[in-house]
């Protein structure tokens, strides 16, 4: 007996149906193998020895004789709004939870209450003898000292700059506007390796399937020479290369359409690769000296050297993949980061949302604050990055536009931070100790 034409469809669409589901629980259980595989070789090969801990930095107490001026050339405006930023993003989590403090860790609830009363302390105006006086007062100061063992003392700490650039770009793709901006592909897949063991670290994965393998994801290579990408779209054109590595290294940026109208776009996720430093790869290659290698110098390389720049795009295989925002430019902490107030540090060691006290020479062309050459304000812990790891590493956000782009690229410098807690919030406790 014959099957009508519906009957037909309807029984063609149950075996498409069979055959989908089929293939999607293939390609779970290749994915769940290829997990397990990983967790295999987590533990093999990547898992530190338990019987050789890793050196912990040690956040100690700064004697009151050792102390600084703390003096803030800039206005408080701008201050207040970053530790509202940083207590908008504190009031999403509980007083008791535990936060990274070095070598130990403190509470929310302490975070909070220092900056609440920091904030307070502003609004006194209290001329600047008496300020000094209320701060030493009022707060306990830290600063990274070195290891628990005390075997390593404090390292030179680093202080570089970012920005948020202001690029022209398209919507559409020209002879002008030729380098693209791609969303998240949707092939890139997401890996927390606790959530499958708990015994592993918080590390994140990055790959796609192929066949019934996870893989690591395309690199900028792949992406721009080989055009492998194919499962994601272009959200805008840039002009250059130049400009796409300049967004890229920045995370973030405004760009301006041919009808002057203006967008802001942010980092949404990376292709999972290591970073790689392009001014490090150029003096490895004798290209630029090494006072050259900042942004400004990298830039006009590039431009005389577009060829020889493709080689030097390329040693950096990680990429960037971006989103749109409505502001910007926002930090890892889900807030507007705000000029020369808010930083980045690593969290897993600075705790997120912190008060610190900053301390840095500015490069000799950019005086500021009337000749000043010295930076020194109070900024919160704001952001992070794939270049900032470790006790000894701060980046300072600077702004958007090209003054404050000049600025961020010729910033590397040795600098102090130190870091306050309410001595009431930490009263009878080991941080309370000198």
């Amino acid at each position: 007996m014959r099957l009508r034409a519906y009957e037909l469809s309807a029984v063609r669409g149950e075996v498409n149906n069979y055959h989908r589901t089929i293939t999607i629980w293939i390609f779970l259980i290749g994915l769940i193998g290829a997990l397990g595989g990983l967790v295999v070789l987590y533990r093999l090969f990547w898992l530190p020895t338990p019987t050789v801990p890793l050196p912990v930095p040690l956040i100690e107490q700064v004697p009151i004789q050792q102390l600084p001026t703390f003096e803030d050339l800039k206005g408080k405006k701008g201050l207040q709004k970053a530790i509202s930023a940083s207590l908008e993003y504190l009031g999403g989590h509980k007083d008791e939870e535990q936060i990274p403090w070095g070598n130990e860790s403190i509470t929310i609830g302490t975070l909070k209450k220092t900056l609440r009363a920091f904030s307070g302390l502003l609004d006194q105006n209290f001329p600047h003898e008496d300020l000094q006086r209320e701060i030493r007062r009022l707060f306990i100061v830290y600063r990274i000292t070195g290891d628990e063992k005390g075997k390593k003392p404090a390292g030179p700490f680093l202080v570089t700059g970012y920005f948020q650039p202001e690029l022209p770009a398209s919507l559409k793709a020209d002879e002008e506007f030729s380098y693209p901006i791609y969303e998240t592909p949707q092939d890139l897949i997401r890996i927390t390796l606790n959530d499958f063991d708990s015994s592993l670290p918080r590390e994140t994965l990055y790959g796609r399937v192929s066949g019934q393998s996870l893989i690591p994801y395309y690199t900028r290579a792949d992406i721009d020479n080989d055009r492998k990408l194919k499962c994601a779209d272009v959200l805008a054109w840039l002009q250059s290369p130049v400009d796409g590595l300049m967004l890229h290294i920045q995370g973030s940026g405004i760009l301006r359409f041919q009808d002057e109208s203006r967008r802001y776009i942010h980092y949404a996720s990376s292709n999972g690769h290591p970073y790689y430093s392009i001014g490090q790869w150029l003096i490895d290659k004798g290209l630029l000296h090494k006072d050259q290698a900042d942004w400004p110098g990298i830039r006009a390389w590039a431009q005389k050297n577009p060829k020889e720049f493709r080689k030097a795009f390329d040693a950096n295989p990680r990429y960037i993949f971006f989103r749109w925002e409505k502001e910007g430019p926002i930090g890892t902490l889900g807030k507007v980061l705000t000029p020369m107030r808010s930083v980045a540090l690593d969290h897993k060691i600075y705790p997120p949302g912190a008060l610190c006290f900053l301390q840095v020479p500015m490069p000799v062309s950019r005086p500021i604050h009337g000749g000043a050459k010295i930076f020194q304000g109070f900024v919160c812990n704001q952001d992070t990055g794939s270049a900032i790891k470790g006790p000894y590493r701060l980046d300072l956000y600077c702004g958007e536009g090209d003054e404050a782009g000049h600025l961020a690229g010729r910033l590397k410098a040795p600098g102090s931070l130190y870091l306050f807690l309410l001595r009431d919030a930490v009263r009878g406790t080991w941080l309370s100790q000198p």
